[in-house]
């Protein structure tokens, strides 16, 4: 369907002049989509027929609920008994907002027409001034936890600060989810180290401890969990939760006591033989490339140029085969110590990693069966996880499912010298450098999985190491191949 969103004020000027605030641009708009050439406007195709099918009315407002309820739905409903209508942008500033939208979505379970709001807005808009600064739920704190470039461009990263909303004593994220049936989150662990992201020994435990949060605990003891190869049983939420507090409060000792106390196995957790070491799928690409590329500098019993074409396509698959396979390899017994790889790995139950596409294949033991390809994979030898050297060379999609296009643009015609090292010949159909690597690579995908002069399975060696060197490979080949004219449809 599509719309066109209308402001709540009251159009004079219009043909419905009614004094409903939005209905009357709402019946010109009516009128001009049913007589366009009252319009001077000839149409291609029957916007009439898709505007009478397809068509749902919108509007913003901060009027309270009452005022959409008692004013706008009555004459609505009358002057469009068979179209929809939503709220893009609701929020009543001042008002108590359990109240006023808890109001306003009662209003829509009632009325078929009306199809809800969406509640504005987000954060605040700093770049606006006055009132217009009202509506954000959250705000930027004053504390910067660091920088991040954006396009060449450095920022500070803030962290977010709900506003209050005064009329409920709550703060607004949590009046507004309270409004939607909701509890919404624990805001006091926003800007605080996630218990997903520290290291898995005495000093991640201390960092989790020192914010003295419950659920942040529960956090890291459950990933210590499923880093030993099992889960909590169903049921076991409370238990979990009592036992988490211990370390909060002292009463159960330090980081030592916590991974002896699960050692042991207690009831309350189900520990998989199955267990495999594979790659952690809450880790960036990048970390698990280093990671690979240093194991396979040191695996003896396989070899990283014999990745299965099962596993080949996606960088997290390839690491569920080396990290697994090199687990073995060592004769590790320790999940702990020996399936970290810098945080790459975790030693997963097979009720987690069943849930990975490719991983149950691909993990040592699985049915995945190594396939010799050539040999471009260039790992960095020697260089363990952590240190600074450069990433290696993820190997390249040669499976796909074929005939599925990608949706979004990653490709651009440009000059080849200019950003792709000569792998593009005189220009071309290139990767566009503003995608992001993982659309680059759905897209590249496909573009294997339809070619028909070229392989992608013999990528010349300088063109590997990057995805988006490679992707000018395949990209421009392509484009050639099909015999393409028009670069804005073609590339």
């Amino acid at each position: 369907n599509f719309t066109a969103t209308f402001s709540f004020a009251i159009c004079a000027a219009c043909l419905d002049n009614s004094g409903v605030p939005a209905l009357g641009q709402m019946a010109q708009l009516d009128d001009a989509m049913l007589n366009p050439e009252k319009y001077g406007y000839t149409p291609k195709n029957d916007i009439t027929a898709a505007y009478k099918t397809r068509f749902t009315h919108s509007f913003n407002t901060a009027s309270p609920a009452s005022d959409v309820q008692n004013w706008f739905l009555p004459a609505y409903t009358a002057r469009f008994p068979t179209t929809p209508v939503y709220i893009g942008e609701y929020h009543c500033i001042g008002a108590n907002q359990v109240e006023d939208v808890g109001r306003v979505l009662s209003t829509a379970q009632q009325n078929p027409l009306f199809l809800g709001v969406s509640f504005f807005q987000y954060q605040v808009a700093y770049w606006k001034t006055g009132s217009e600064r009202d509506f954000g739920m959250f705000a930027l704190s004053s504390s910067s936890l660091g920088t991040f470039d954006y396009f060449g461009t450095t920022f500070n990263l803030y962290c977010l600060e709900p506003q209050p909303d005064d009329p409920s004593a709550m703060d607004m994220p949590s009046a507004v989810a309270n409004a939607y049936g909701g509890s919404g989150i624990d805001y006091s662990a926003l800007c605080q180290r996630s218990p997903e992201a520290v290291a898995l020994n005495a000093s991640g435990y201390s960092e989790i401890l020192a914010q003295g949060s419950i659920p942040q605990m529960v956090g890291f003891v459950e990933r210590l969990i499923h880093h030993m190869g099992a889960i909590a049983k169903p049921g076991a939420e409370g238990t979990l939760q009592t036992f988490s507090q211990g370390f909060v409060d002292g009463s159960s000792g330090g980081f030592e006591d916590l991974a002896s106390s699960l050692g042991s196995q207690p009831s309350w957790i189900d520990v998989d033989p199955h267990a495999k070491c594979v790659a952690s799928r809450s880790v960036q690409p990048s970390t698990i490339e280093k990671a690979m590329a240093w194991a396979c500098s040191q695996a003896t019993s396989f070899s990283c140029d014999d990745i299965p074409s099962q596993c080949a396509g996606n960088i997290y698959r390839v690491a569920d085969y080396v990290f697994s396979r090199y687990y073995k390899e060592v004769g590790a017994t320790n999940p702990l110590t020996d399936c970290s790889f810098h945080g790459a790995a975790v030693f997963a139950s097979s009720v987690l990693y069943s849930k990975w596409t490719g991983t149950s294949h691909c993990a040592e033991g699985g049915v995945a069966t190594a396939t010799t390809r050539a040999s471009t994979t260039a790992w960095a030898p020697g260089t363990e996880p952590g240190t600074t050297a450069a990433p290696a060379t993820m190997p390249i999609t040669t499976t796909v499912a074929p005939g599925t296009e990608p949706a979004t643009p990653i490709a651009t015609t440009t000059e080849a010298a200019g950003n792709t090292g000569g792998v593009a010949s005189h220009g071309g159909c290139v990767a566009s450098r503003e995608a992001q690597p993982d659309s680059v690579q759905q897209a590249m995908d496909w573009a294997c999985s339809q070619v028909t002069s070229f392989s992608c399975s013999e990528i010349p060696s300088e063109c590997m190491g990057s995805t988006y060197r490679t992707a000018d490979y395949v990209f421009s080949r392509y484009y050639k191949e099909v015999g393409a004219t028009n670069p804005l449809t073609d590339c």
